[in-house]
């Protein structure tokens, strides 16, 4: 499994927040992007470290979930968008 190769993420922002973080960065002097990469990663030290012992994402677990992943998809990506795939199931399990 390739761990170094990037994901994409998309997020729909509302345009106040929007224009809000085009500004904070500017005035930082960097792109927004890289605000918020600085921001994801400073919310993460901080989940991790203080809830380390609440959530199981030490290297072990971490270690465990791309074992799981490599056996259910063998390599192969899921077709499509998760989240519509999360949406059918529910609606599956909704008519049953």
């Amino acid at each position: 499994m390739e761990t170094n190769k990037r994901k994409r993420l998309t997020i729909d922002l509302d345009p106040p927040v929007q224009r809000r973080l085009k500004v904070i960065a500017a005035l930082k002097g960097i792109s927004m992007r890289r605000y918020c990469l600085g921001a994801i990663e400073k919310e993460l030290a901080a989940d991790e470290s203080e809830e380390a012992k609440a959530l199981p994402f030490g290297e072990e677990a971490l270690n465990r979930l791309a074992y799981l992943q490599a056996e259910v998809f063998g390599g192969r990506q899921v077709p499509g968008d998760s989240a519509d795939l999360i949406r059918e199931a529910r609606a599956a399990r909704a008519q049953d």
